[in-house]
């Protein structure tokens, strides 16, 4: 038990990134109180003070980060999509690109055809947002913005 508290310590110490320094703390916590008492103090429930505290002693710090997740490897290839991103984020950014745009493009360069949603995954995933602008305001003329703008800061 000293062995373990002391092994804690030294990596609380060394460990600089706050989601594995947390996790740490509560695996320090849980060789000193209940796990019950440990989980409402970092507000989770008991099953992961107990997870946390169980990879811990098997895996020690490793055992602290995420593992990733398997799944279905994409069709695309890296050097294939990473293209792509760059030349839809270079891409004209005032206006941006539609979801269709993207896809487009996808099959061009890859010949691979996604669905719509795959599409709004694969731009989620890099780092772009779907953006809808409101109707009344991309077809609504500039005086009546302007009215309305003046008539809301007299208010």
């Amino acid at each position: 038990m000293k062995s373990m508290q002391s092994r804690i310590k030294a990596d609380l110490k060394r460990i600089k990134h706050p989601v594995i320094r947390e996790r740490l703390l509560m695996v320090q916590d849980a060789f000193k109180h209940n796990l019950r008492e440990v989980a409402v103090t970092f507000g989770c429930v008991h099953g992961k003070v107990a997870y946390w505290k169980n990879r811990y002693k098997k895996e020690g710090i490793k055992g602290l980060y995420t593992k990733e997740k398997s799944g279905r490897p994409s069709k695309m290839k890296p050097k294939i999509a990473a293209r792509i991103r760059r030349k839809v984020r270079r891409h004209n950014i005032k206006k941006g690109w539609s979801t269709k745009h993207v896809r487009d493009e996808i099959y061009k360069e890859s010949g691979i055809k996604y669905c719509k949603r795959q599409v709004i995954r694969i731009s989620q995933k890099w780092g772009l947002a779907q953006i809808t602008p409101r109707k009344r305001s991309a077809y609504s003329k500039k005086e009546d913005r302007e009215e309305f703008l003046k008539k809301t800061k007299k208010s």
